[in-house]
């Protein structure tokens, strides 16, 4: 109270306001384009902004370090110091190398020669569609034999719905990646670098002719080409591994769950009898021998079961294979019709039907038992299905 305030155009005592003469237009202009809480003074283009004010004080969020960067020269000696480890188990194995190129050697021109032969056997057998006679015989001895190949049916069925297409193409690329690199060998074996009119490569020892062909190899074979081929077959073969580890998983587990419940039975009747015929010093092997031997026995129990099972599997699976072939050759011959041939047929499934009954009873009369000659004729197939079987019992 009894202060003054001054304004631009009016002053006034507390309390007490004095009207003041009302501002001339220039002024109303200026102060209408002056910045209040209701306007924006109006900025001109042309004009300098003002710099703008930096905090001096920490921010909040602490800088990001930066990425650190090994240096090349230390990369180049972390890779010397790997290769000065590695070298020397290089150095050990390049005997097993020579060795193995030496045997590669030795073998080339046997399986160059027996795939000619066999080349040469194909093409007489030509006139006379093998494609007809060859699934037909395969099939033949599926329909009454296949029962003793269970395993090896199991692996190339695995095959055939897995990787067989792949595989097939694998083996195409590395048959033109192996005649790639053998070109390049055989003109490499011409080179004489030195003009002394004898070629390089009989004047090295062993060691360095093989690192020689190495090289040369390396450099004609495409390897991405040779990775995408080894994966295939690979895939194939786990495919087969698994297929037949589940197999015998599922024998094994059925056998000794029946060999169990057996157990039940052989521990209260059979345990105390043969507890009484035991001399008291080998009595504690009792119990353990019944137990096992139960459990063996429904193993035993569960393969023949498998075995059954799987010749009834060959069995279909044989005569078809084998109906189509005869009945292909019969059809080409005139001595049917077409539709013979149908598969969706009825002519057809009758035959397959009544071809896989008889052959499926052959085996189980015969107690799945390989006759005389056939025996020794299909010895690779008998090896080749216990390798498997071995195999399986050793992944299992």
């Amino acid at each position: 109270p009894g202060k003054t305030c001054t304004h631009k155009h009016r002053t006034h005592t507390s309390g007490y306001a004095r009207a003041v003469p009302a501002p001339s237009n220039d002024a109303a202009n200026r102060r209408r384009h002056e910045k209040t809480p209701s306007h924006t003074r109006l900025i001109d283009p042309t004009a300098k902004m003002a710099e703008v004010p930096i905090s001096n004080s920490p921010s909040p969020f602490p800088p990001k370090p930066a990425a650190s960067l090994s240096p090349p020269a230390e990369g180049a000696s972390m890779s010397a110091k790997a290769a000065g480890m590695i070298r020397p188990y290089m150095e050990r194995a390049l005997p097993a190398v020579v060795s193995l190129g030496n045997l590669v050697d030795v073998a080339e021109p046997y399986f160059c020669a027996a795939l000619a032969y066999l080349q040469y056997v194909l093409a007489l057998l030509q006139p006379y569609h093998p494609e007809e006679f060859m699934p037909a015989i395969a099939g033949f001895v599926l329909v009454f034999f296949g029962g003793n190949f269970f395993t090896l049916c199991a692996a190339v069925e695995a095959y055939r719905l897995v990787g067989f297409d792949d595989t097939k193409k694998a083996l195409e690329h590395l048959a033109s990646s192996y005649k790639v690199a053998r070109a390049a060998s055989a003109k490499d074996d011409t080179v004489d670098a030195d003009g002394d009119g004898v070629a390089d490569v009989k004047q090295i020892d062993n060691k360095q002719l093989v690192l020689r062909k190495a090289a040369v190899v390396a450099k004609a074979v495409d390897p991405e080409l040779m990775g995408e081929a080894l994966t295939a077959i690979y895939a194939g073969l786990m495919a087969v591994v698994a297929t037949l580890r589940v197999k015998f998983a599922a024998c094994v587990t059925i056998g000794v769950t029946v060999g169990g419940i057996a157990h039940n039975v052989a521990s209260s009747h059979l345990e105390p009898v043969l507890h009484e015929l035991t001399p008291l010093e080998y009595r504690k092997w009792v119990a353990p021998s019944v137990k096992y031997g139960c459990k063996f026995a429904g193993v035993a129990v569960a393969w023949l079961l498998q075995v059954t099972i799987s010749a009834l599997h060959s069995s279909a699976r044989g005569s078809q294979l084998f109906a189509r072939g005869v009945l292909t050759y019969a059809v080409r011959h005139g001595y049917l019709q077409a539709s013979a041939v149908d598969e969706k047929g009825r002519f057809f499934n009758v035959v397959v039907f009544a071809l896989g009954c008889v052959g499926f009873w052959s085996q189980f009369m015969s107690g799945f038992v390989l006759p005389f000659p056939l025996n020794i004729l299909l010895l690779p197939a008998r090896f080749a299905e216990w390798s498997l079987r071995a195999l399986v019992f050793l992944l299992g």
